[in-house]
């Protein structure tokens, strides 16, 4: 009889638990849906707030003019360039800053010191003029670095990605370094397999970040062709240039609404980032037993 009340419980549990887990999956995937609807619908439709989850009156008008558009395919362009490569530089410098900051006062003379270094910057910051001067100095206006280099070391990155090298067992590393292993080796041959899961969301961070950010294009790039794709959408969004635009595009534009060219931005902004996340989701789900050493 207990048996089968344990049973019974079991079974009510799962269906309670696929239940909410299906209700928040709708939660997560209806906006969405209605977003994408919204960009493929009429501009009467879309104006009047009648689309749901369906389009009405099929139009992919915001579709075609922003991919008809050269200036736009080039601000993709150079927001995937941007992504990707300031990506790998973040990885690259706060897996060098955390790992030797992981160590103890006696491995690493002045520690706690190099600590605040990379602290304190974090909680004052040197301001908006003093670093578009920096990189006026620099040369970087009108330059992808300048979208890249001011941020290529993100603080709290290395803050956490060291408190995880410091929650991996030392065992590890000093059994390595018995057998005559260098810190280079033990980084990059124990310490990177165990932390792939800390990497894998400093990546998804890094990349949302970057993909995410036009602050940085509007002050520091002076011509539209440089632009990331998320400031020329604000641009776009903000006031239409019409000498961005072929006559074909202006009469496009008259098929739409606000609304609709919104949520076609929407759905370029947000897609790319989303394709990402499945590649990344196997590391979030073994970083939650791996790296577990019995002493």
């Amino acid at each position: 009889m207990q048996k089968q009340l344990q049973t019974r419980g079991v079974k009510i549990f799962a269906v309670v638990n696929y239940l909410v887990m299906t209700l928040l999956a709708l939660i997560c995937l209806l906006p969405l849906l209605h977003v994408l609807a919204v960009s493929l619908s009429d501009s009467a439709s879309a104006s009047a707030n009648l689309v749901q989850f369906w389009p009405k009156g099929f139009n992919t008008a915001s579709y075609e003019m922003v991919f008809s558009n050269q200036t736009f395919l080039n601000s993709f362009v150079i927001s995937v360039v941007r992504t990707l490569l300031g990506t790998a530089i973040n990885l690259a410098m706060v897996i060098l800053a955390a790992y030797p900051l992981s160590k103890e006062e006696s491995e690493l003379k002045g520690r706690n010191v190099l600590i605040w270094f990379f602290t304190l910057p974090m909680l004052i910051s040197g301001g908006l003029i003093p670093t578009f001067l920096l990189i006026k100095q620099l040369n970087l206006i009108d330059n992808l670095w300048a979208l890249i280099l001011p941020g290529c070391v993100p603080t709290f990155y290395v803050i956490m990605m060291m408190n995880f090298f410091r929650g991996i067992s030392k065992s590890l590393s000093e059994s390595a370094s018995i057998d005559g292993a260098s810190e280079f080796v033990i980084m990059t041959r124990i310490m990177l397999p165990l932390a792939m899961a800390s990497i894998a969301t400093i990546t998804l961070f890094s990349m949302v970040n970057h993909w995410n950010e036009w602050f940085g294009g509007m002050i520091y790039m002076n011509s539209s062709e440089k632009w990331p794709l998320q400031t020329l959408l604000r641009q776009m969004l903000k006031s239409v240039d019409a000498t961005m635009f072929s006559s074909a595009d202006l009469m496009k534009i008259k098929q739409l609404s606000s609304r609709s060219f919104q949520s076609a931005q929407i759905i370029f902004a947000t897609v790319p980032i989303l394709l990402v996340y499945p590649f990344m989701q196997r590391y979030f789900i073994s970083g939650l037993t791996i790296g577990s050493v019995k002493e």
